[in-house]
């Protein structure tokens, strides 16, 4: 059996191969642009070196490298080395930082098993992992060409900012980006009529009180609003037209690519598992299975390893008779903050998450700190039925009895608490005032109004 050490860099692999003595059996560099298969390359290169070359442990330290995923698929093993331990061998043995000599401390860190298998997910677990990785960049992309649009806007036009509140989704939403499209000045956005305004509302899908909403546009765009020389506004125009344009591009993108994660996401083998958490949707939970994949007994082991791994178990600091528990900062980025999420959405729709929140706040915990260990729990209960293949249940998951009368309850938010259904009111009483202008000054809708402070039913 052979044990292979690879160092690699954006130009070339270099590799060096022991056997189970440490002997040094043969080195050789893959240059990529000699090269059109690394993969086969390497083959060609362990086949002379022994009779069971195909069973090579390849040491590398970065398993996300494609010639790493490329030789895990051809069937060969493939091996982790941590990068921050191959640097204090180094630094402890004294060797030179040269890329031969890392080959070498890698295949000597592979053969003395200082290094961590590679666990390879199923084609559909990865694939999902590739599209929710995407879908976070595009997502992180559009909140970006939003935030430049804003900021235009603010330094040009500030008046075009609060058009539209963030209940509608603001400059984000489609009808936002329609208007301002076709009149990206103020000067072009008062010429705009209630007729005009009226057609782009529903050429951007708005179906309902179209005419009050161009109303609405058109008493804002009529307001005076301090302006720049013509030809300066022109230029400023010119700018929001390209924000614009990309902040277009960015939501079709994401558009696009919700589609196809929700498919990615419908063919993982524990969807039916993960759709059943209350409070997590298909991008949540597309995200949680993307960042866990199909294997969590073989990668972690261990429902503590998955729950260390994503960053929501504590690290305890003890010398002597201090003993300080931290958070812990050695994890995964992107599956801590998928648990944040989810632990925070899971308040207002599972009735165990909230009793359990509720009860750490109660004990003195931060907010972050409480959402932290809910997340630990759900992980625990994740791992728990991945493994046995149990279906996820509420009240295993936070220990109630659902038949008891003290149990947990689904925690409900009225829209409207007794003060502000008390000003409605008052505002209601007022002669000339109507139920949209009164839903609009407290932010909610006008069904709202009509259910919770007329106390009827809202009528088409």
């Amino acid at each position: 059996m052979l044990f292979a050490g690879c160092d690699w860099s954006d130009q070339w692999l270099d590799v060096a191969v022991l056997d189970r003595s440490g002997t040094v059996l043969g080195e050789t560099r893959i240059i990529y642009a000699q090269s059109a298969d690394p993969v086969a390359r390497y083959r060609e290169f362990l086949a002379p070196l022994g009779r069971r070359w195909r069973a090579t442990v390849t040491g590398i330290e970065d398993v996300h490298l494609l010639f790493a995923r490329s030789l895990a698929a051809s069937g060969m093993d493939v091996v982790h080395v941590d990068p921050t331990r191959a640097a204090r061998h180094r630094l402890a043995r004294g060797i030179s930082k040269t890329d031969r000599a890392d080959a070498r401390l890698i295949a000597a860190m592979t053969l003395a098993g200082e290094c961590r298998p590679l666990v390879v997910h199923s084609p559909r677990a990865q694939a999902l992992h590739v599209v929710a990785h995407a879908h976070r960049a595009a997502v992180a992309d559009r909140a970006e060409a939003m935030h430049r649009l804003r900021a235009a806007l603010t330094r040009f036009w500030p008046a075009a900012v609060s058009a539209w509140p963030k209940s509608v989704g603001g400059l984000r939403s489609a009808q936002a980006r329609a208007v301002l499209a076709a009149a990206p000045a103020p000067r072009a956005a008062a010429r705009l009529d209630r007729r005009r305004l009226a057609q782009l509302l529903t050429a951007a899908g708005r179906k309902r009180t179209v005419q009050d909403e161009a109303e609405r546009l058109r008493m804002i765009f009529c307001r005076p609003v301090m302006l720049l020389d013509p030809h300066v506004e022109d230029a400023e125009a010119l700018r929001i037209k390209h924000l614009l344009a990309a902040l277009d591009h960015a939501a079709r993108r994401v558009d696009d690519l919700q589609r196809d994660l929700a498919q990615h996401y419908t063919a993982h083998p524990f969807h039916p598992l993960v759709c059943g958490i209350p409070g997590v949707g298909d991008t949540l939970g597309a995200y949680l299975l993307a960042e866990i994949g199909d294997r969590p007994a073989e990668r972690f082991g261990s429902g503590r390893s998955l729950a260390a791994y994503a960053g929501v178990a504590p690290v305890t600091w003890a010398s002597g008779q201090t003993v300080r528990v931290a958070f812990r900062r050695a994890s995964s980025v992107h599956l801590r903050s998928i648990l944040h999420a989810v632990a925070f959405s899971m308040v207002s729709h599972s009735p165990g998450a909230h009793a359990y929140y509720t009860l750490r706040r109660s004990h003195g915990d931060a907010h972050a700190t409480a959402l932290r260990k809910l997340g630990r729990k759900l992980v625990l209960s994740l791992y728990r039925c991945m493994t046995s293949g149990q279906p996820y249940d509420d009240a295993i998951a936070f220990g109630y009895d659902t038949a008891t009368h003290d149990a947990p309850t689904r925690p409900r938010r009225a829209p409207l608490n007794d003060a502000q259904i008390a000003q409605a009111r008052d505002m209601l009483a007022t002669p000339g005032a109507t139920v949209t202008a009164t839903a609009h000054h407290l932010g909610v809708s006008t069904q709202t109004i009509y259910r919770h402070v007329l106390g009827r039913p809202w009528k088409r």
